[in-house]
């Protein structure tokens, strides 16, 4: 049966370390509501309102509200009793070290060796029982071949009057947008919240429809144009990538 439309779901990370601000909250931000394509289903776009705290506790209690289907979780005070059926869960977090975009293909239990924000390591026995490594279901190097393609084609990425038109002022060669895969997400946040997204979907025996994407700390108006148009590439690569079932995981 032909879908109707498409739910995907957006996380960011707030402030953390050294660090006074965190890209990831601006690209985040900056996604439409909704992307409409010709001959596609919609996809509505929901914005996890908070802005993550690097505390493991926090971490660790907030991935299985995020799956949990409430709407209450995503839209604060709303009165629907009817559960979300997410489809797709971007989690989307700042690198500090590098300037490009990458999609994350796997999450590891550990160790994590580094203090949260609040000076506390992450409880000995939280992953116990859990995989050594999850990988995302994906063709990752596959979406970041499509995600290049679609965001370095031209200076705009847009579909009609419900998505807003990103513009970047430099579409020369020597300006593309670097999209790259990775195997290390770095042993912090930004790897554990991507580990514990995919153990839910893991325990339900689902396609892991999970993507994490570093964005670079670049603060400009031009880098986070750029952030936003390579997150709205991947959310329609993604979506067009999903099987016909989520039930049983593809690999």
């Amino acid at each position: 049966m032909k879908r109707k439309s498409f739910t995907v779901a957006v996380t960011g990370f707030g402030p953390y370390r050294e660090y006074d601000y965190n890209t990831s909250i601006s690209v985040r931000d900056g996604l439409p509501s909704h992307i409409v394509r010709k001959n596609h289903p919609p996809i509505h776009i929901l914005k996890y309102p908070h802005d993550i705290n690097c505390i493991y506790t926090e971490v660790l209690s907030l991935v299985p509200q995020l799956w949990s289907g409430q709407p209450s979780v995503f839209e604060p005070g709303s009165a629907s009793t009817k559960p979300l059926e997410i489809d797709l869960m971007i989690h989307i977090g700042m690198h500090p070290d590098d300037d490009g975009w990458f999609l994350e293909k796997r999450a590891r239990r550990g160790k994590y060796e580094q203090p949260g924000d609040d000076g506390k390591m992450l409880a000995r026995d939280a992953l116990r029982g859990h995989p050594e490594k999850l990988f995302v279901d994906f063709d990752v190097e596959d979406l970041a071949t499509k995600v290049r393609e679609m965001v370095n084609v031209s200076p705009s990425l847009s579909t009609n009057e419900t998505m807003p038109t990103v513009e970047t002022k430099n579409s020369n060669k020597d300006d593309d947008t670097i999209v790259k895969t990775s195997y290390d997400a770095g042993l912090y946040f930004c790897e554990l919240i991507s580990f514990l997204s995919l153990s839910v979907l893991e325990k339900r025996q689902e396609f892991g429809r999970v993507v994490f994407l570093h964005v670079p700390k670049k603060r400009d108006e031009e880098s986070i144009a750029r952030g936003i148009k390579v997150a709205i590439a991947l959310i329609t690569v993604c979506v067009d990538s999903l099987p016909g079932n989520y039930g049983k995981s593809q690999n």
